[in-house]
């Protein structure tokens, strides 16, 4: 089948060349008698709308060299014994398994019936009908080919329903998979491309300008690729706004073909702009299966999606290499929370005048079975990505709860302590219940619970951040803005926010040891907290020279190694008593 040209059998019409379709049959026989007779029976007759095209073939292996090089054969009338008693049989087998022909129906005929006993070959072979060649008669021949057509026409209407995209009459993903397996096995499809094309802000055109709009823009820019590509590429829409490209480097060239977008697409009355980020992948001919070559361009698209878009991204081994690490590490997570590997630490926060404790941060760690620590800032992404964050930051949120009530029952009573949310958490919609159900559970005060959000996550959304930010107010819990001075805030956003604390990111307090930059962000972090009545704390103090800056300038509070690492709740138990903050028990 022509896929560039590809129409679905309720459409389709006479070809180009205005010849009336047809259906063909291949008559397989070793007996010129038999093909003359089959064709006197079935002449002139039309079936389900279409006239009759017979092919001749004379032994099984004259068929499946037919077959082999000429499409749409419909129906095979193949008899049972020639050369070989079993070579109709052994012809099946080729059709089914060798030609991988699995539309095409077959009628056995037979005049020896005992060579191939009836029931035993119709439950063994995929063929439609079996026949003696005296029972089929004019009629009950018509009846039968009419049977095996319809068939032939319900199947192809599945296939192409199953493995073709109705809007952009291209293959879809199933299919060009395929497809591309088929042309990797091929000698000649050595030193070929893989391409994912991904339209830009598609969702958005389609909010915008409606569904119907995205439709025909879709349509659009799959005929651009159809005529500028050629016959010598595999074209596929594998995705709701995605294409996929398989073909030689000189054909499926990223440059040409991220260019074909700077000329707008036609779309009814409209002229419309947009742009396109490809990821591609570069194979040899059996290096690879199609099915992962489309993994390691959808690997490169994603790649380039965050760092180059509008443009592109080649896989690389490297990329490869990083996903299965990752893939190992949430592995290793998983069994992490099994096997109760992942822990807390506290760190103190302190009042810079007084140098009094005021706070506590609770922080995840996760320590292997060898001893060697994983970074958070490389598992707590990937429990994001996973929704795993969602049960772990359910269950730091219940430790470090009855972790304070716990101090507060050896006298902590002025200390509050502070837990991270992520993004994915705070959107959760069980997100506030599950916070009422720690607060009862552990029996914690409201108001001695802190949470903390980053900077970027405060500004998305504003409706929703002020919706949840208030319940969480409600509740009597404060809220604090980690990271600040990291992201793009909105001032008129900043202010309408129920916040109570701004927290210096540790980058500036850095810089309060740079003679250049002399602090400046951190500076304009605490006037604006004075401004908008807000507490400051910072972190990542280490020197007192940055602690007895950071006082000057007016900051509140603290934390950082000038005052102490994050510790295990026994060694901060250990540390509070030595501070007076808590008794001995």
């Amino acid at each position: 089948m022509d896929t560039d040209a590809l129409q679905f059998l309720d459409d389709e019409v006479a070809g180009d060349s205005g010849k009336p379709l047809v259906w063909r049959l291949l008559v397989v026989d070793d007996e010129p008698d038999v093909h003359r007779a089959t064709t006197f029976a079935l002449a002139g007759i039309e079936i389900l709308g279409r006239q009759l095209e017979f092919l001749h073939a004379y032994s099984a292996a004259e068929a499946a060299s037919i077959l082999s090089t000429q499409s749409d054969v419909a129906i095979v009338l193949l008899d049972v014994v020639m050369e070989r008693e079993d070579a109709g049989l052994a012809l099946v087998k080729t059709i089914r398994t060798e030609l991988n022909l699995t539309d095409l129906r077959i009628i056995l005929r037979t005049g020896q019936p005992g060579y191939a006993p009836e029931i035993e070959t119709i439950h063994d072979y995929d063929i439609n009908d079996y026949k003696t060649k005296s029972e089929l008669t004019r009629t009950k021949l018509y009846a039968t080919v009419t049977a095996a057509l319809r068939a032939y026409e319900q199947i192809r209407k599945l296939d192409e329903m199953a493995f073709y995209d109705r809007l952009s009459c291209l293959p879809n993903r199933n299919k060009f998979i395929d497809l591309s397996e088929a042309r990797l096995a091929c000698a000649a499809s050595c030193n070929e491309i893989i391409a994912i094309l991904d339209i830009d802000d598609f969702s958005e055109i389609n909010d915008a300008l409606g569904h119907q709009q995205g439709d025909r823009l879709l349509q659009s820019v799959a005929d651009r690729l159809k005529f500028e590509l050629g016959p010598d590429a595999v074209l596929a829409r594998i995705g709701s706004d995605t294409f996929g490209l398989m073909g030689p480097h000189d054909v499926v060239d990223p440059i040409r073909i991220l260019a074909l977008f700077r000329r707008p697409f036609v779309v009814q009355d409209d002229a419309m702009v947009v742009t396109a980020t490809m990821g591609l992948t570069s194979l040899m001919s059996g290096s690879t299966s199609g099915r992962d070559a489309l993994k390691d361009a959808n690997i490169a698209l994603k790649r380039a999606k965050k760092s180059r878009r509008g443009g592109f991204v080649m896989f690389s081994a490297e990329m490869g290499s990083d996903i299965r690490e990752r893939v190992r590490l949430l592995q290793s997570l998983r069994s992490a929370v099994e096997s109760e590997r992942l822990f807390i630490v506290y760190q103190p926060q302190v009042d810079l005048i007084t140098n009094a404790v005021v706070g506590l941060e609770a922080l995840i760690r996760w320590r292997n079975e060898d001893g060697t620590f994983v970074p958070p800032d490389r598992f707590i992404p990937l429990a994001e990505a996973s929704g795993m964050i969602i049960a772990i930051g359910d269950w730091v949120l219940r430790m470090a709860c009855h972790e304070l009530v716990r101090l507060q029952g050896q006298g902590a009573k002025d200390i509050r302590m502070s837990v991270n949310v992520s993004q994915i958490q705070f959107r959760n919609p069980e997100f506030i219940d599950k916070l009422k159900s720690a607060l009862s559970d552990t029996s914690i005060q409201p108001e001695c619970l802190e949470l903390e959000i980053t900077e970027s996550v405060a500004m998305e959304d504003a409706d929703f951040m002020l919706e949840t930010l208030h319940s969480v107010r409600e509740l009597g819990i404060s809220i604090a803005i980690d990271d600040f001075g990291t992201g793009y805030s909105s001032l008129s956003q900043l202010r309408q926010l129920p916040i109570d604390r701004l927290k210096i990111d540790r980058a500036f307090v850095s810089e309060l040891s740079d003679d250049v930059m002399g602090g400046h962000i951190a500076s304009m972090v605490i006037e604006l907290g004075r401004n908008l009545q807000l507490k400051v704390i910072a972190e990542g103090i280490e020197s007192e020279a940055q602690a007895a800056r950071l006082k000057q300038l007016g900051c509140h509070e603290g934390q950082g190694y000038l005052y102490a690492k994050p510790m295990t709740s026994v060694l901060l138990k250990d540390w509070l008593k030595e501070r007076g903050a808590i008794v001995g028990i």
